[in-house]
């Protein structure tokens, strides 16, 4: 929820589009420089649930502070500060999660879901606040007191050990060996772009359009929540059955379709509607690429493996696609730059396909050389 209301706290300071997207840019690549390391501790520390809540408190800490700052430059610094921490929550609690529903033989999707009913909630909440008075600083304060919950709530998770021992050490680098992974990270990274875009700037974007309130963008954002719930509660046995590459193209396609309704239509109505997209598109991607790492990554590279997915989707692609989003913002219009979104996600699917005969030809090369 962060990410989708701090736009409108820097926007309400008066930052230009370039200024958001620089924030929002050097957000990506603090958490870059940060998630491998905690993708390290994680897979070493004898209960990672206790390196989960302290990363939770340490976000509650740095996002409280923003009530103290204002200006460019000292917000800029505050908000990396803050990324050094938060962005690293979701992949590790997946790490967590999903090592402990391998054990116990239970699907996956149901437990997302609860997530993405508290997303909805939290949007419909955040929206109303916002259209209250004195809304300055609603959204850090509030932001701080959920990050203070979920770090008192990782003590109700099941103890979780890292796959590693002081005998059995595998670096972060060795996952780039997976030549599988690295290709469907290669896939993600420009989709991700796109999202990077749709999250630091729909926000100002929708409240620029006639009759788009606060109140109506914290609808938009429980419509788009409420639109998981068909694919997370079949996730798990779609996985099993079309596998990553297929659901990988499903999400392409989907977005593609989202950011083109985005940018042909200045209607509010149209634009909320569009929000039912989200669940065919962003969700499955990140469910799809989560259950491939905790299904093909070695246990003792598994928090790492999330970590990986979470510098390539909130470092990477999402400081490319801020920084520059924020630059072609400034020149063509939000509303056009969703055009180009649509046309990047149909250029990576085009690739993904090309990708995918090169893996199955490489595959096959290798079985019947084996069989020789």
């Amino acid at each position: 929820m962060v990410q989708s209301y701090m736009s409108l706290f820097y926007t309400g300071l008066r930052f230009t589009s370039g200024q958001i997207g620089a924030i929002n840019a050097a957000v990506a690549l603090a958490s870059m420089a940060f998630q491998p390391v905690w993708g390290t501790l994680g897979d070493r520390v004898k209960d990672r649930r206790l390196l989960l809540g302290a990363l939770a408190a340490a976000s509650a800490a740095s996002v409280f502070a923003y009530r103290w700052f204002v200006g460019f430059v000292p917000l800029l610094l505050l908000a990396c500060a803050f990324a050094c921490f938060y962005t690293s929550l979701q992949p590790m609690g997946d790490s967590i999660i999903l090592k402990e529903l391998d054990r116990r033989g239970r699907p996956f999707g149901p437990l997302r879901l609860a997530g993405g009913m508290a997303f909805a909630l939290a949007g419909v909440a955040f929206g109303r606040l916002l259209d209250a008075p004195s809304r300055a600083l609603t959204v850090p304060v509030y932001a701080a007191a959920l990050c203070l919950l979920t770090a008192l709530s990782t003590l109700a998770l099941p103890r979780v050990a890292g796959g590693q021992s002081a005998e059995r050490r595998m670096r972060f680098s060795e996952l780039f060996r997976q030549r599988e992974l690295m290709a469907l990270l290669a896939f993600m990274a420009p989709v991700q772009i796109t999202m990077g875009y749709f999250y630091t700037f729909f926000s100002p974007h929708f409240v620029s359009l006639e009759g788009g309130t606060a109140a109506r963008l914290g609808l938009c954002y429980f419509i788009s929540a409420c639109s998981e719930a068909p694919f997370l509660l079949m996730s798990d046995k779609l996985f099993d059955r079309w596998g990553a590459w297929r659901l990988m193209y499903l999400s392409a396609a989907t977005l593609a379709l989202r950011w083109l309704l985005l940018g042909l239509s200045g209607s509010v109505y149209v634009v909320m509607a569009s929000q039912v997209l989200h669940g065919w598109g962003f969700i499955v991607m990140s469910v799809c690429m989560a259950k491939y790492v905790s299904r093909s990554v070695p246990e003792a590279l598994q928090a790492s493996g999330q970590m990986l997915l979470a510098v390539v989707s909130f470092g990477v692609a999402r400081a490319f696609g801020n920084l520059a989003g924020g630059l072609l913002a400034g020149g063509l219009g939000r509303q056009n730059v969703f055009l180009a979104c649509a046309g990047l996600c149909v250029i990576a699917l085009c690739l993904a396909f090309i990708m995918t005969k090169s893996l199955t030809k490489g595959g096959k090369a290798k079985t019947d050389r084996t069989k020789s």
